[in-house]
């Protein structure tokens, strides 16, 4: 990424992209409640540290969007879709092993290794994944691999891991187990090991009466205005995808439960929306919108900026990301928000049962993942 712009570092999903496109959408509506002289109130939120850190956590246990009578967000995609599946829970946790360094060849038995300590924790990991849910997912990467020189027995070592599950009651059991991995790892290699819970985010529940409004929108409004500039530069990316990569709509084409010429493997960029599809199935990814989802009605769209069959976190992406196609796809996505907004707000009755599924699907739980102030990532 870095050598794609010029040495500088780059949003890898398109999330660059995210803030402008909501703020957009709050200026035309706020613009026209003014001008239709309609009652209501637009808020727009700066999320701090939305994707390490996730800001709406902590502004969901401030309560911040409890009083919202409705919730929009979108996301960079290439395709444009609004979501009515949910999001995978999920938690950020390092694993800090503390040992003792020693010489590696003369005395390595007066050593502890905290590298060893990680890599039973992985192996440990590796064999859990068997007996989990299919659906959770476990990754992890090394934040400190400990001293480079092979010659010493690492004294400190810190692997990072991503836990997720469908469902915020699904991961917690879980994440007990990978927990217990890594103790065991601790114990067999004498080091000591401390847990450090970086954030925990709940699911995404889509709201369906709500989420009925945004897609007439994006029916209405459809996909960007797109020209041959854009098919240029779709055309030139696609040359670097593999088969694999061209073709996953269809995978996507699939889990909505629709035939797989809904789209063309020669699309270059996304010709029409996807029809709105209730489903129990999730999205590979997380966000921190779960928690948001959690305290008002909320509607999620995928919005069109770049070619067809682009993979997230990946140097396309990246690239794409400051690109006119980008740009039109933002602007879509904030009218389609707008209209969204401004059907509902002159609804009381949709506004008044988007409230009632809210309920219905979360208990009336604020946050998902537990009551405030016991939220597992302070522990």
């Amino acid at each position: 990424m870095r050598e794609s712009l010029g040495g500088e570092c780059g949003q890898g999903c398109g999330h660059n992209a995210l803030g402008a496109g909501c703020l957009a959408a709050a200026l035309a509506l706020r613009d026209y409640l003014e001008r239709s002289s309609l009652p209501g109130t637009v808020r727009f939120y700066g999320c701090p540290g939305e994707e390490d850190g996730s800001g709406k956590v902590y502004m969901a246990e401030d309560g911040v969007f409890s009083d919202l009578d409705l919730c929009l967000t979108w996301h960079p995609s290439s395709t444009t879709a609004v979501m009515g599946g949910g999001s995978l829970a999920i938690c950020s946790l390092d694993f800090e092993f503390t040992g003792r360094a020693a010489h590696a060849s003369s005395s390595p038995y007066l050593g502890r290794s905290a590298l060893d300590a990680c890599e039973l924790t992985n192996v440990g990991a590796n064999y859990l994944r068997e007996h989990v849910i299919p659906e959770a997912r476990i990754h992890y990467g090394y934040r400190d691999a400990g001293n480079p020189a092979p010659n010493v027995v690492q004294d400190h070592a810190v692997v990072n891991y991503f836990c997720r599950a469908p469902k915020a009651d699904q991961l917690m059991p879980i994440l007990e187990r990978l927990k217990d991995v890594a103790r065991g790892a601790a114990l067999m290699t004498g080091t000591t090991l401390n847990i450090v819970i970086n954030d925990t985010i709940a699911n995404y529940v889509p709201n369906h009466t709500l989420s009925a409004v945004m897609q007439t929108a994006t029916e209405e409004l459809g996909v960007p205005d797109y020209d041959e500039r854009d098919y240029a530069q779709a055309r030139a990316f696609r040359a670097t995808f593999t088969e694999a990569e061209k073709n996953q709509f269809r995978t996507v084409l699939q889990n909505a439960g629709l035939p797989g010429d809904y789209w063309s493997a020669d699309d270059l960029l996304c010709p029409r929306p996807l029809p709105y599809v209730k489903s129990d199935k999730m999205f590979g990814g997380s966000t921190d919108v779960g928690d948001a989802s959690f305290c008002a009605p909320t509607a999620f769209l995928n919005g069109t900026t770049v070619a067809m069959g682009t993979p997230g976190h990946s140097w396309q992406m990246t690239a794409q990301g400051c690109t006119p196609l980008c740009d039109k796809g933002t602007l879509r996505a904030a009218e389609i928000m707008a209209l969204t907004a401004a059907r509902a707000m002159a609804d009381p009755d949709l506004l008044r049962r988007a409230r009632e599924e809210l309920l219905a699907a979360t208990g009336g739980k604020p946050a998902g993942l537990s009551e405030k102030g016991s939220h597992p990532r302070l522990r």
